[in-house]
């Protein structure tokens, strides 16, 4: 038997997150559609500023938190539905960020679902078919390998028992991150250990987040990792500071975490999770392109402006990429596509290519423009 589809849409990616819309319906009656990311390590059902505004939605209290680049205002949520079904939001506060049209530069993106708010059901994120769907959380799925799943009961962030190099790692099963990440503990552990292990300065691709100390990064390829009977093969992993995976979460975990398995391994299956009976079901889709890095290696960081910057260069390049651009630059145009007011996952997809391939790229170094001509390479 798999999931029954109690409340079955369309899910979109982007970056490798994956993207829904729901139903948003007021009190007062008004519906309207708006596009959540469906984030399982999400800790709060955050809205923009713009949809509270366009839902009248009624402030709960004057206080106003910091949480990394946003300030947020608490607001009563409004009723959210995942096609004919409704999410329980009793006693539940949205966050509001304060003055934001979207909650990624570029992207229409209104909202963010927690992974809390879906834990009394089953999931189904299929992301080779395009479709999230939940069923009454007494539903039993069994399709694809059994991977148990483990989580704090306060916030039901899902985590999952990965064996890499012969060595047993907590992985939070996230959802809301482009990349894989391990802490850089485990990350420096395997350069020595796994000298032969592909590996690259800085955080390129699906790696770069758009999040700081990207230019810090070092990104590995992993030959073979395990999530109990399911395998996975040549996988790109990003360092993290160890304080983020294995800190920040660690009241909201079940046990101590190193890292998070994230959309570029996430994106290759059709996955069911059972909050309730604490077991997760993954199938394969074949066709999963395995060379993710095959690019232009560039860290990208957003200007104020909606342009982008040149935040570090992989050492994974090819010498003529590093000899042209230099850190610091503006990234205006790849082969004629303006950069500027783009998300940043098509501006990442504008410098993809096999290795070899030339792109264009119309760069902006103090005042002056310049146009180089620079080959993409397998970073790692």
């Amino acid at each position: 038997m798999t999931v029954q589809q109690h409340g079955c849409i369309s899910l979109y990616l982007s970056h490798d997150r994956p993207f829904v819309e729901l139903e948003v319906r007021t009190d007062c009656g008004y519906i309207r559609k708006a596009r959540f990311l469906v984030d399982t390590a999400g800790g709060a059902l955050i809205l923009t500023e713009a949809l509270a505004r366009d839902l009248e939605l009624v402030f709960e209290d004057e206080a106003v938190s910091c949480l990394g680049k946003h300030i947020f205002r608490r607001v009563r949520p409004p009723r959210l539905l995942v096609g004919p079904c409704e999410l329980e939001l009793a006693q539940i506060s949205a966050l509001m960020a304060v003055g934001t049209s979207s909650l990624f530069p570029g992207e229409d993106l209104n909202g963010i679902l927690p992974g809390f708010l879906l834990s009394r059901y089953c999931v189904l994120l299929d992301y080779t078919m395009g479709t999230f769907s939940l069923s009454p959380g007494s539903a039993m799925a069994t399709r694809g390998e059994p991977v148990p799943i483990s989580f704090h009961p306060n916030s039901y962030f899902p985590c999952v028992e990965a064996t890499i190099g012969g060595e047993q790692y907590s992985l939070l099963l996230d959802t809301g991150a482009s990349c894989t990440m391990l802490s850089d503990g485990v990350m420096g552990k395997w350069v020595r250990q796994f000298p032969a292990w592909p590996r690259a300065s800085c955080a390129v691709g699906a790696a770069n987040m758009g999040v700081p100390g990207e230019e810090h990064a070092t990104m590995m390829r992993v030959p073979l990792m395990t999530l109990g009977s399911v395998l996975l093969k040549n996988i790109t992993v990003v360092s993290h500071p160890g304080s983020t995976c294995e800190e920040a979460h660690l009241k909201h975990m079940s046990a101590p975490m190193m890292g998070a398995l994230a959309g570029n391994v996430l994106r290759q299956f059709r996955i069911e999770i059972d909050y309730m009976h604490a077991m997760s079901y993954w199938e394969w889709n074949d066709d999963a392109y395995p060379y993710d890095m095959d690019m232009v290696g560039l860290t990208l960081a957003l200007n104020a402006d909606s342009s982008y910057r040149i935040a570090a260069i992989s050492d994974g390049n090819y010498a003529c990429v590093r000899r042209s651009v230099r850190v610091g630059d503006r990234l205006l145009q790849v082969n004629g596509l303006k950069m500027t007011g783009l998300p940043l996952s098509m501006a990442v997809d504008a410098l993809r290519g096999s290795p070899g391939q030339r792109h264009t790229l119309l760069l902006e170094r103090e005042g002056e423009l310049r146009s180089v001509s620079v080959a993409t390479g397998r970073i790692v």
